[in-house]
C-alpha cells in the first residue's frame, strides 16, 4: 500500500490530524522496512474464547451460548476444556 493510501484508509478511521500523526510515527520508526501487520484473528478468538469462559462460570447454558457466538456444541466444549 502506498503512503497516501495507507494515509486516507488511516483518516477514515482516525480522522485526518491522527492519521497524520500516526502515519508520521510510523515512517519515523519503521520507514523502509516491510512490515507484516496482523489481522487480529488470534486475538479476538482469544477475547471471544474468554467471553464464553467467563459467561459459562457466571452460568450461561450451551444452548445460550452456541446461538450467541454461532458455534457447534463441540467447538464450545473444546473451548471450555482448554486450560488457560
Amino acid at each position: 500500500m502506498r503512503e497516501y493510501e495507507l494515509e486516507a484508509k488511516l483518516a477514515e478511521s482516525l480522522g485526518q490530524e491522527a492519521a497524520r500523526a500516526a502515519l508520521e510515527a510510523l515512517i519515523a520508526e519503521w520507514g523502509g522496512c516491510r512490515l507484516d501487520i496482523p489481522n487480529g484473528t488470534t486475538s479476538r478468538k482469544k477475547r471471544r474464547d474468554n467471553e464464553i469462559r467467563r459467561k459459562h462460570r457466571a452460568g450461561v447454558d450451551m444452548f445460550a451460548l452456541r446461538d450467541q457466538f454461532g458455534l457447534s456444541d463441540r467447538h464450545l466444549r473444546r473451548i471450555l476444556a482448554a486450560v488457560h
